[in-house]
């Protein structure tokens, strides 16, 4: 096995994966060499109770050692580390930090949150793998290791078996491979181990592969096919994009890659989309927003009743920031109680048109949560199965366009500009050359929101510094220095200037007015030499001859008073400015003595702070020139200056020099009382920030109790989930496995669930669940069903109807109310029984029955058939005549009523009281007073009816 370098810097691949990812993972480790070199770290959603089995089950995929996560462990190559179970996991200078999960419940978004860290730790040694899952967990993650210069893969969806986080991962379009897992470790070391990305390369073989020609190709070639040029790009980021699709090609050098070029424009359009990644979420930097809310408001408390609200967000990219920016304002308008709402203008700009129009849909991902609050979430967006699409009220509020800030005009008459990590992709010149066309866009005090890694350079004199944290400017009052977007538009080459031919027709110069010459005469001979400068001491505008007072220092050009200052001059003045701009009003120094050759020149100088005046907060100052004195001779008897002369020259240097000292002190003295309060400042901030961490302490406290609790519910809720899928299922099971067919419904008829054998009755199918079931086709006549069900429902009783299909079935149609456990009536339960043998068995006794009656009414002996009340039941004919009587006067009488008195004696008192225990017979006669002496053998026998469980008694009357 191959040693690898401790010390050396090794990639590391952070996997991502959650719901069916373990066999992916399985096969991927089972393909992957154990000594590659990288470090693996496995993000999974991971429940409270699965601690220790998955470091153990991954362990068998691997021969490389797997760890479970632990706070400060160093990662090194040829390992594997898991997560811990509810926990999030960042990286930091190579080690793990383990930290509580930021949302204790709800939508949770782990693998985002480690590869956003791999991304700032690693760079362009971050690697992100998306495996099986649900949901859009390591979307965002991506975006931050592309945009860092990483690589990232995502699962073959089609080998996945929840495919939902490849698919989020893929759209964002910045995957490099999509593969299936046992493909993915051979392209990965491939696209670790191309010469163009290791770190061990000598400089002629990274010479052998990078060709400044070729870089000039490629970037013609960009400019011809899209027409952008980036000339004026970082060359380092240039480079690190090109040597990823090198690497991903795995073509050996930059040659080979400008003939990929020729040959595939496809590959133009994905290296121009490279080049322009542009990674955002709602509320990145959540603190720079509120920062920022903070500063938007007295801002736009300013606004005139009518006057628009104007805003521009440069490199938008898809959306995101531009719609944060929308929110806060919307927010601040809501609080507003006027009755003029002022208009919201809000220019959303990108290169990539690509961008531009996922951006115009307004429609994200369900990871937006993480960023996102719940309150937000209502108010701004709307939800749709796993996507949330901004509300109209705030897209109308934004107008999307492509816009290249290096060409196009800017916007202007701005109260907020937001570039946000724009600046980091350009050269320091490009900069340069952008920020006065940002201070220009702006209105005075309007705010320029700057991304955490940019800075203003050498225009800190336009701004003023709101937060210099979070990079929030305010534009300053004065002077908008246009001159300095001279150069607008940049071009990355200037073409030598051609002068046109001059038309000699219309060659005559305008003939100036005498005002105009009068004026001009007056400005060159008349008026003193006059300097404008701003509160640095930059030189905005000069007029008359300022060469005896300023000169150009030696080294790099400046125009600035106190570096071109005569030494004479040079304390003088800046004692006199500070003076002006602390008193904000005049100050004149008089007699200043300037030396020359042979005399000394005698200046007065008056220093003015602006105010009120178009040039607010610039600072003028004048020069008074009083002649020349020429120097005295110390040995020429024509001197006239004494001892007196000399004593009076020397006290006035000693009180100029008091007045300066005099002015130094106060200026120590009011530096000292700013200090104090500085301090006082920062000692109630100190407080603060203590009355802060007590507080936090005390809220980390809480939430630890919180979490305690909802990890309780949690497993109260898990458990609760297993009995009632177990429920579930025997409920199922049970239902599908009975011939007993059911259908759910509600209070309005609608399906809500059925059984597969209540298709018998009705032809349902899946897709019919919400609608009703009297639009449902019933294959029997029942053309009452719906008033039944809704008097069932409305009555809550119990209906039983005997319904015939069209297949001469029968079936027992049961309606009954449903019931809730809490006893509230939410609709209606029908049941059907398959009655068919029944009714075959009741046709069948109904045709015995007939048989029976009409076989004992053929017979010669009398029959009388009662209960166990000995109630008549059955009679024949035969009987009837015996006991001379009518037969239907008979059924329903005692037989006790219906006896001839003849009958009457004690062993018929006998047969009657034992009929119903046993057979019992005698003797009687028949027809006295007709036909004497015939005499009647009566015969009682009991027998039990199997349906009624009831006892009968045959009375059987024969004749001797």
């Amino acid at each position: 096995m191959a040693k690898v370098n401790k010390n050396k810097l090794f990639p590391v691949i952070g996997m991502g994966g959650s719901a069916g990812s373990f066999q992916a993972f399985e096969t991927f480790f089972k393909h992957m060499r154990p000594d590659s070199g990288m470090a693996f770290i496995i993000i999974m959603h991971l429940g409270p109770n699965q601690k220790g089995s998955i470091v153990q089950l991954f362990q068998n995929y691997t021969s490389m050692p797997v760890l479970e996560a632990v706070d400060g462990m160093v990662i090194e190559p040829d390992s594997v580390y898991i997560i811990p179970p509810n926990a999030d996991l960042g990286i930091h200078n190579h080690k793990l930090l383990i930290l509580k999960p930021a949302k204790l419940s709800g939508y949770r978004m782990p693998i985002d949150y480690f590869l956003q860290s791999l991304a700032e730790d690693q760079w362009n040694k971050a690697v992100a793998i998306i495996f099986s899952g649900m949901g859009s967990d390591g979307e965002t993650g991506v975006r931050m290791i592309k945009e860092k210069l990483g690589m990232a893969m995502a699962q073959d969806p089609d080998t996945a078996q929840y495919p939902s986080m490849p698919v989020s991962a893929i759209e964002t379009n910045l995957v490099d491979y999509v593969l299936s897992p046992e493909e993915m470790p051979d392209k990965l070391l491939q696209y670790i181990n191309h010469p163009v990305l290791a770190d061990d390369s000598d400089e002629q073989s990274i010479s052998e592969i990078k060709n400044a020609n070729s870089i000039q190709k490629i970037m013609m070639l960009l400019r011809s096919h899209t027409g952008h040029d980036f000339s004026l790009y970082k060359k380092s980021t240039i480079t690190r994009r090109i040597d990823r699709r090198i690497a991903f090609h795995q073509l050996p050098n930059y040659g080979q890659y400008v003939n990929y070029l020729r040959d595939n424009p496809h590959e133009i359009d994905v290296l121009f989309h490279e080049l322009l990644i542009g990674v955002t979420k709602f509320f990145r930097d959540i603190q720079a927003y509120e920062a920022l809310q903070k500063s938007l408001h007295p801002l736009l408390s300013r606004k005139a009743d009518g006057e628009p609200i104007r805003v521009w967000i440069a490199g938008c990219s898809t959306g995101e920031e531009a719609y944060s920016i929308a929110i806060l304002i919307t927010e601040y308008i809501k609080t507003l109680t006027s009755v003029h709402i002022p208009k919201v203008q809000i220019f959303a700009t990108d290169l990539d048109m690509n961008a531009i129009e996922h951006a115009r849909t307004g429609i994200y991902r369900s990871n937006i949560v993480a960023d996102v609050s719940p309150e937000r979430i209502e108010n701004f967006f709307i939800k749709n199965e796993e996507w949330y699409t901004v509300k109209k009220e705030l897209r109308e509020m934004i107008v999307f366009a492509q816009h290249n800030i290096l060409k196009d005009a800017p916007f202007t008459k701005l109260d907020l500009l937001c570039c946000r990590n724009v600046m980091i992709y350009l050269t320091a010149e490009l900069q340069q050359k952008i920020i006065p066309v940002f201070h220009y866009s702006l209105n005075v005090k309007g705010l320029y929101f700057m991304g955490p890694a940019e800075t203003l350079g050498g225009f800190s004199d336009m701004f003023t510094t709101i937060d210099s944290k979070w990079k929030i400017f305010e534009r300053k009052d004065g002077a908008s220095f246009f001159g300095k977007m001279a150069d607008f538009p940049f071009h990355t080459a200037r073409q030598p200037i051609i002068p046109n031919k001059v038309d000699m027709t219309d060659s005559s110069p305008r003939k100036k007015t005498l005002g105009e010459i009068f004026n001009q005469v007056l400005i060159d001979h008349y008026t003193p030499t006059s300097i404008l400068i701003n509160d640095k001491g930059d030189i905005v505008y000069s007029n008359g001859k300022t060469g005896r007072y300023l000169e150009l220092p030696a080294g790099e050009a400046v125009m600035n008073i106190y570096q071109m200052a005569r030494e004479e001059l040079r304390y003088v003045l800046s004692n006199a400015i500070h003076q002006s701009v602390t008193q904000k009003g005049p100050v004149t120094i008089n007699d200043i003595k300037l030396k020359e050759e042979q005399y000394i020149r005698l200046v007065n100088i008056k220093i003015n702070f602006l105010e009120n005046t178009p040039l607010q907060g610039l600072i003028l100052v004048i020069f008074e020139d009083k002649g020349q004195l020429k120097k005295s001779k110390r040995n020429a008897p024509e001197k006239l200056s004494s001892r007196d002369a000399l004593v009076e020259e020397m006290e006035k240097e000693l009180i100029y020099t008091k007045q300066q000292l005099y002015t130094t002190i106060e200026q120590m003295e009011t530096s000292l009382e700013e200090l104090k309060s500085t301090n006082e400042e920062l000692q109630s901030t100190n407080e603060e920030l203590q009355s802060t961490n007590e507080e936090a302490l005390t809220t980390k406290e809480e939430m630890q109790s919180l979490n305690e609790e909802l990890m309780t519910i949690n497993m109260q809720y898990q458990m609760k989930a297993d009995q009632l899928t177990l429920l579930n299922n025997d409920m199922k099971n049970m239902l599908d496995n009975t011939e007993i067919g059911t259908i759910f419904l509600d209070n309005n008829l609608d399906i809500l669930r059925f059984t597969p054998q209540i298709k018998k009755l009705f032809n349902v199918i899946p897709s019919d669940v919400g609608r009703s079931i009297t639009h449902i086709v019933s294959n029997s006549d029942y053309p009452s069903i719906e008033s039944d069900i809704r008097e069932v429902i409305e009555r809550l009783t119990v209906k039983e109807v005997e319904i015939k299909t069209k297949l001469k079935e029968w079936y027992n149609l049961r309606i009954m109310p449903y019931r809730t456990i809490d006893n509230f009536i939410n609709g209606a339960v029908l049941t059907i029984n398959r009655i068919t043998p029944y009714k075959q068995l009741e046709n069948t006794l109904h045709v015995i029955m007939k048989y029976m009656e009409h076989y004992i009414d053929v017979i010669e002996d009398g029959v009388v058939i009662l209960d166990k009340n000995l109630i008549i039941v059955r009679a024949n004919q035969h009987s009837v005549d015996m006991l001379a009587a009518y037969k239907s006067d008979i059924v329903g009488l005692p037989f006790s009523q219906v006896i001839p008195v003849e009958w009457r004696s004690k062993q018929m008192d006998y047969l009657l009281q034992q009929c119903t225990k046993t057979t019992v017979s005698t003797e009687v006669e028949y027809g006295a007073g007709k036909a004497k002496n015939v005499k009647l053998t009566v015969t009682a026998s009991p027998y039990p009816d199997r349906n009624s469980k009831e006892i009968f008694v045959n009375l059987i009357f024969t004749k001797n």
